[in-house]
């Protein structure tokens, strides 16, 4: 086999009859009920849902109790994004304007609200691992990366 050896972390064991003893799946809705704010409604809460599912997956496992006060932010951020999105949409990102000196296209005020959330969305997805990059450094759980319980690192060069 190539590649690194697989942790008990990683490896879900398989019954004889090669069904899973463990539901991920369901143990991942059950992490997402326990870790969800109260209050949340509508679009905040499906969209938190959407965003936390992934993250609650016990192989995963980069949601925690201390840390879902930023990734309310975040879920905050995202429905911001999409509104302004869909706002700028409909009406287009340009606008005219009369001056003194004729007619002069202009950005709309939304389209730098929409890129100042592009950039919080991007920042704190980054924090949580869900980004390519940052999934790359990560080092929750399941995840390739340093162990800092052994200094020497991965492959035994010192960090």
């Amino acid at each position: 086999m190539r590649g690194r050896k697989p942790t008990e972390q990683n490896v879900v064991p398989l019954a004889e009859d090669g069904v899973q003893l463990h539901n991920l799946e369901e143990r991942a809705r059950a992490r997402l009920e326990e870790l969800r704010p109260e209050g949340l409604t509508g679009q905040m809460r499906w969209t938190f849902d959407r965003l936390a599912l992934p993250l609650c997956h016990p192989t995963v496992d980069r949601l925690k109790p201390s840390n879902v006060y930023m990734f309310r932010q975040l879920c905050s951020a995202v429905v911001r994004h999409d509104r302004i999105a869909l706002e700028l949409e409909e009406l287009g990102e340009t606008y005219e304007s009369e001056t003194r000196n004729g007619v002069q296209i202009k950005s709309r005020p939304e389209v730098a609200q929409l890129n100042e959330t592009f950039r919080q969305i991007r920042g704190l997805a980054n924090d949580f691992g869900m980004t390519p990059a940052a999934e790359r450094g990560f080092t929750g759980a399941g995840q390739l990366g340093f162990n800092f319980t052994d200094p020497t690192g991965p492959e035994g060069y010192l960090t």
